[in-house]
């Protein structure tokens, strides 16, 4: 096995889990912006969610191209730290503390989204007891009116003011 192509996995893992780390502090954000109710800078941040992701998929096909170059079966970590072990054990060990990382930063992002979610859902869920609020405190001002606009409420009939000095 080529040392260069397992130097280029190392970087590439690298930055992968610079990606993950970016990811988890960009949950955390969003997660202090949905508590705070924070709506316009909640889209920014849903933006660089994104292009994290997208520049984590980037690196996740280099990937895949350097272990298909190198016959591995599969680009999982894994399967990477197996084939490494047999040819060297020291640099297996590297890719297993990545593995471990990768795998920590997996679970805390996966927390930290689970709890954005509920916060989405809280906030949906005020928004519609706000909206009910409003909407029963509007209706008997509404029922006041039929679809011409006019009070039905009043039963004489109007005078102007014409035909009262007349």
């Amino acid at each position: 096995m080529k040392q260069e192509q397992i130097k280029l996995l190392e970087n590439i893992i690298d930055k992968e889990i610079d990606g993950y780390k970016d990811i988890a502090k960009l949950y955390a954000d969003k997660k202090e912006i949905l508590i705070h109710a924070k709506a316009t800078e909640l889209f920014n941040v849903d933006e660089e969610i994104k292009n994290v992701y997208k520049r984590i998929n980037n690196l996740s096909n280099e990937r895949k191209k350097i272990t298909v170059a190198m016959q591995m079966p599969t680009f999982s970590l894994t399967d990477i730290i197996n084939r490494i072990k047999e040819e060297d054990k020291e640099t297996a060990q590297k890719f297993e503390q990545k593995r471990e990382q990768v795998q920590t930063l997996a679970k805390n992002i996966f927390e930290l989204e689970k709890v954005n979610l509920e916060l989405i859902k809280h906030g949906m869920h005020v928004t519609n007891k706000t909206l009910e609020i409003i909407i029963k405190g509007l209706k008997p001002i509404t029922n006041e009116y039929n679809q011409n606009g006019k009070n039905i409420t009043k039963e004489k009939l109007e005078m102007s003011s014409i035909i009262e000095e007349a």
